[in-house]
């Protein structure tokens, strides 16, 4: 039981200029950093240009899940990820895209102190760089009620390596679907990527040092992501409580490592909506998660697959004014 986080927000505009900013203190892992930082212009009513550190467009936006412990692709650096760069969004009716340039994650490669998930300089010594993302998607409108987004996400990026002076490179292309029907909502995708490192002889290029939180962990450097998540929002009037948002969420990971196991995880749970205050309640369930008692990868530096299910139960209320 303990204080998880602190933040603040600023968001505003003049005109067409428009910013965001968030700030976080996570006083449990001895850290702070920036979530985001951008300013913007409205060009007109469909573009929008951004610069700072901003949410990559890839995938589903802006979560691939509805839990408070997300999905198994942001601990792969997948979802919700944050970096340094230029992004135009365009959006007219059905049509939403996304067009982005990524220079390098949001501050220093050697510090996992950070929010999102990116690839750390410890040990292979590589970091992200020279990153390009492109995302399209487009919204079928049934009803007043119902609608399905389709869309397809590609990203290409470099690795320079800090050992060897030499860069490798990584790409990642995803497909998604997000359907909205009346209270019940429903997301697919699916993740192919791949990272290809110089690194120095000797080195196992299988695997890839990232990290966030305050921890540094092992993913694989080639793999294969499903996603399939359900939810049903209740509105309710229970006291203060306006809404109860039932999910079940679930990631499988399939390394391309014949010698790793699969990773999986299932978080079924409940989001409790009463005013200023949101509440989660997770069950979380995994075999060879982060953070969850096992590893992606097997036999590297420590980091051990369980092969064991492992089970908790996660609680966070949060306050929002």
């Amino acid at each position: 039981f303990a204080f998880d986080v602190f933040r603040f927000n600023l968001d505003g505009e003049i005109g067409d200029m428009i910013l965001s900013a968030e700030y976080r203190f996570y006083p449990e892992y001895d850290f702070h950093c920036p979530h985001h930082g951008w300013i913007g212009y409205n060009f007109n009513e469909n573009w929008q240009g951004q610069i700072g550190v901003h949410q990559v467009p890839f995938g589903i936006q802006p979560y691939a899940s509805h839990n408070f412990w997300f999905s198994g692709a942001y601990y792969n650096g997948f979802e919700d990820d944050y970096d340094m760069g230029i992004k135009a969004l365009y959006n007219n009716g059905p049509w939403d895209l996304a067009f982005a340039f990524y220079k390098n994650e949001e501050f220093g490669a050697s510090d996992p102190g950070r929010y999102s998930v990116d690839i750390l300089n410890t040990g292979n010594g590589n970091e992200e760089t020279n990153q390009g993302n492109i995302r399209v998607a487009h919204t079928l409108t049934h009803n007043d009620t119902c609608s399905t987004e389709f869309g397809l996400s590609g990203q290409y990026g470099q690795l320079y390596n800090t050992n060897t002076d030499d860069t490798g490179d990584m790409w990642a292309g995803a497909a998604h679907i997000v359907g909205n029907y009346g209270n019940w909502n429903i997301q697919l995708e699916g993740v192919q990527y791949e990272y290809d490192p110089e690194n120095p002889a000797g080195s196992n290029d299988d695997v890839i040092p990232a990290g966030a939180y305050s921890f540094t962990w092992g993913i694989p450097s080639e793999a294969t992501m499903g996603i399939f998540n359900v939810a049903y929002t209740l509105p309710v009037d229970i006291g203060p409580i306006s809404s109860l948002t039932f999910y079940s969420d679930n990631t499988v990971i399939e390394p391309d490592n014949d010698d790793w196991d699969t990773t999986w995880q299932n978080v079924v749970g409940c989001l409790v909506a009463a005013g200023p205050v949101y509440t989660y309640i997770d069950v979380i369930s995994a075999e060879n998660m982060t953070f969850m008692g096992g590893s992606m990868v097997d036999n590297i530096d420590g980091w051990q697959a369980s092969n064991n299910r492992n089970t908790r139960l996660n609680i966070n209320v949060g306050y929002y004014f």
